[in-house]
């Protein structure tokens, strides 16, 4: 089946992954931050604030296009996926995207509102409880993704479109995915710090995010049994999978030490690939399916469009990246060079 392939679907399916991974690593840290704004308080709270808004200013909405491209590669690339996704799993993405809308609204009117009185209080609130509640449901819907409960042909609404999410394992992938992203948030504002207590609040952030973030990986191999998934197993027959999953297992002690030793770039880095061989280990696990479903899987190469359709697709994707990441770069470079 991977021999008769077109090639331009691995470009598109490259694309994908590539959208997928650079989403966690970049929008993923923004949710995280304002995940972290929960446990900030007393005198240094609104100097942890301006950091964040500082640092979060310049790109966030910068970050979204990798969302967007996901979007647009299912709508275009697997209709049949987009179409099951979007009508099975209306009820977290819904609210997912309406978590999206939220929180850029509440971080401009924060950061940009030329009044700073009683209503900075309502938007920092609506900043906090939606950069939790979207990456949440993102993690559910992943989780739904691979579970399998997603039916076409359910005789009722709840089987339908609520048992497919509303389970222990999809419910916690979506706290796992909190704290992940809150953990990548923590190392990467420890740079944005200037030296003093200000960074070590964020070194000291980054340590308890990062256990919090171990147990609940724990917590999604139980809930898996749980839902009759049998995630160790499939680990375990999977070098690739168990390989990556260990490498950023064994790297946590590197990290801290990193942290320990104020290494700001080495811990981004360390961070950035545990993220990085974590989905990459999931994604492994996972292909070629994309929706897990009991009637027969959707995967790469039985919901994809044809093949005139993918030309076109991964020759747009190509010349598009051809341009927008280096743009991406020089964003970056601009707005963080006094880094240097």
């Amino acid at each position: 089946m991977l021999e008769v392939a077109p090639f331009m679907l691995w470009v598109v399916i490259g694309f994908l992954a590539f959208s997928l991974l650079l989403y966690c690593l970049l929008a993923g840290a923004d949710f995280g931050a304002g995940v972290l704004e929960i446990f900030m308080s007393g005198e240094r709270r609104e100097a942890q604030r301006g950091i964040i808004g500082k640092a979060m200013g310049p790109v966030w909405e910068a970050n979204h296009i990798w969302l967007i491209l996901i979007v647009v590669i299912l709508f275009t690339g697997f209709p049949e996926v987009y179409s099951r996704v979007s009508v099975n799993l209306h009820i977290p993405l819904t609210a997912m995207l309406l978590g999206v809308i939220a929180r850029g609204c509440s971080f401009t009117f924060r950061h940009y509102d030329a009044v700073k009185g009683r209503s900075q209080r309502m938007y920092s609130g609506f900043f906090i409880f939606s950069s939790v509640w979207t990456p949440f449901c993102l993690g559910v819907v992943m989780g739904a993704l691979t579970l399998g409960n997603i039916n076409p042909a359910a005789a009722g609404y709840a089987e339908g479109f609520i048992h497919p999410w509303f389970r222990p394992f999809p419910l916690a992938l979506g706290l796992f995915t909190i704290a992940l992203f809150a953990f990548l948030a923590a190392v990467y504002l420890i740079g944005e710090s200037p030296e003093g207590e200000l960074r070590l609040s964020f070194v000291r952030k980054a340590r308890w995010a990062s256990a919090a973030t171990v147990l609940a990986g724990g917590v999604v191999f139980v809930s898996a049994h749980l839902d009759g998934l049998e995630l160790i197993p499939q680990f375990l027959r999977s070098k690739t999978a168990m390989g990556c999953l260990l490498l950023a297992t064994l790297s946590l002690p590197l990290l801290w030490l990193a942290l320990r030793n104020a290494q700001i770039w080495r811990a981004r880095m360390l961070a950035g690939m545990q993220v990085i061989l974590i989905l990459a280990g999931w994604m492994w696990l996972q292909f070629p399916v994309l929706v897990h479903m009991p009637q027969g899987d959707l995967t790469f190469f039985n919901a994809h469009a044809p093949e005139r359709t993918l030309v076109n697709l991964a020759w747009a994707l190509i010349v598009g990246g051809a341009f927008i990441l280096p743009a991406l770069f020089y964003l970056f470079r601009v707005f963080k060079r006094d880094e240097e």
